[in-house]
């Protein structure tokens, strides 16, 4: 029996895609037939249970995603060590790793889990100011070269992600693994009611409406789907759009649009809200420039949407042939393809097959069977005498 000890520092009280990661890995590796011993490692200020396994948990006050964790975070390290015991193998769920990982646990193997290099390849498309860009560059510049070859193993969570990370990887003995994501269960049940104040959209004769989820950085790219949306031409009823996420820094661009009395601003949802929505939307938009893999796709798929994502990697080979691709920085091609959803219903029925068909391929038990895998091979290389 192996003692792992996972780092799910990363799980916050905000829904974000490193935290969905995190939550539904740890369930689903706590769900497989094995004899090892998980312990997690916690954020003291989010330390809810995760699974019904009892699974043994140790809280720490340093953040996996700055440069306090890449200085200090050993330390954390170090005491989960002196707590339960020297681990076999370490798993960081976020690509920060603690500088001196190796030196807090020198009999674990390591491997780092990698979900995408926005903050090193296009810092300006995710921070407000050019002086923030430049520092969260040069900060990823040093810390994410050093998570990756100080793994003995990596998992990338879609395949671009992973060819960029064999560019950064000078370790000879670091092994690269691209793991999907996948989606939980719940996707693919009938959609709860829509409560709140968007609940009239849930009426029998609501207009349709689009949904999309993401965040006011330039990377999410919502700005253009609002231009798009503003240049529907008119058709009635007039359809309505549903932005999910932090998007209040987009007010002045909606309220410039024409069109701000039928876009919606929830903020961030709970899976119960975000189903309601997604289940009653004539279509789901992900209009991302960069991405590391894009799981709301897969969960707006899942819920039998069809799908129009940007026409880009990751999305493109995520989405497949099931979804509609449009340029992302076109707002007249991608304003075309929600025109045609609107009034050709044969698409979207045809659409909406398809989502569910490719979205079946994805699920969070082989992301765990594979991670597993990944566990047990380098415990086994380890084990062998060199």
């Amino acid at each position: 029996m192996a003692r792992i000890l996972i780092d799910a520092r990363c799980l916050g009280d905000s829904p974000t895609g490193v935290g969905s990661y995190a939550r539904a890995l740890i369930a689903h590796l706590a769900e497989l037939p094995h004899d090892h011993e998980l312990v997690l490692l916690r954020n003291r200020n989010n330390t809810a249970p995760i699974t019904d396994a009892a699974l043994p948990q140790i809280a720490s006050a340093c953040p996996p995603d700055n440069l306090k964790n890449h200085l200090l975070g050993h330390r954390a390290l170090a005491d989960a060590a002196s707590q339960l015991g020297s681990p076999d193998l370490y798993h960081s769920l976020f690509h920060i790793l603690p500088r001196y990982t190796r030196q807090a646990l020198p009999n674990a193997g390591v491997v780092t889990t990698l979900h995408d290099l926005v903050w090193l390849d296009h810092p300006d498309a995710s921070q407000p100011t050019w002086l923030k860009a430049r520092s969260i560059q040069a900060f990823a510049r040093a810390a994410i070269p050093h998570a990756l070859n100080a793994s003995d193993a990596v998992i990338a969570i879609s395949r671009p992600t992973a060819e960029r990370a064999r560019q950064l990887l000078s370790s000879p003995s670091t092994s690269l693994h691209t793991i999907h994501h996948g989606v939980h269960a719940r996707f693919f049940e009938p959609p709860p009611p829509l409560t709140g104040p968007l609940s009239e959209l849930a009426a029998p004769d609501a207009p349709p409406f689009f949904v999309a989820i993401g965040n006011h950085k330039p990377y999410k790219n919502l700005r253009l789907l609002i231009d798009a949306f503003a240049r529907l031409p008119a058709h009635s009823p007039r359809p309505h759009l549903v932005l999910i996420g932090d998007c209040q820094g987009l007010s002045t661009h909606i309220g410039e649009s024409g069109v701000s009395e039928r876009i919606h601003l929830p903020g961030l949802v709970d899976d119960e809200q975000l189903r309601a929505l997604l289940g009653r939307a004539r279509a789901f938009v992900f209009p991302s420039l960069v991405e590391g893999f894009g799981l709301p796709i897969l969960e707006a798929m899942a819920m039998g949407r069809p799908t129009l994502v940007s026409d880009l990697e990751p999305m493109r080979s995520i989405a497949g042939e099931s979804a509609l691709h449009f340029a992302p920085h076109a707002p007249d091609d991608l304003s075309r393809l929600l025109h045609r959803l609107l009034v050709a219903p044969e698409l979207a029925a045809r659409l909406s097959e398809r989502s569910l068909k490719r979205a079946h391929s994805f699920r969070w038990q082989h992301t765990a069977e594979r991670t597993l895998q990944v566990y047990e091979a380098l415990l086994a290389r380890r084990a062998t005498p060199t």
